[in-house]
């Protein structure tokens, strides 16, 4: 089975591409691979744009990423993108340290055999 790390970086202006990147780490994560999401960038605006927007098309399945404990977000984007408290609000682990450090750590991934794939 493979190791697919997907760097989400599309903002709530980036529906289509946001939503292909999620409906792809889904997928693969059905089928037994090992996958993880991160939110970096403007993407780090997501969880609380979903929060006020139920009806939104990618709040079911955003959703499920959060339900399957798939997503996490950097801390630093966040931060910069005044979204610490929609990621905190929506139980997302923030890695990185805001205003100083970004996150996720994209040299340990491939380290740890992770597949990158950058979706914006």
């Amino acid at each position: 089975m493979g190791k697919y790390a997907f760097l989400i970086t599309g903002g709530p202006d980036r529906v289509g591409s946001v939503l292909n990147g999620i409906e792809y780490a889904l997928t693969l994560d059905n089928d037994g691979h090992e996958v993880r999401v991160y939110l970096d960038g403007a993407a780090t605006k997501w969880p609380g744009e979903l929060e006020r927007r139920v009806d939104h098309p990618l709040h079911e399945r955003f959703s499920e990423l959060l339900d399957r404990d798939l997503v996490a977000a950097c801390a630093f984007c966040a931060d910069a993108f005044d979204a610490i408290d929609g990621c905190r609000g929506a139980n997302i682990r923030l890695q990185g340290v805001p205003d100083e450090q970004h996150g996720p750590d994209v040299g340990r991934l491939v380290e740890e055999d992770f597949e990158l794939l950058t979706l914006s």
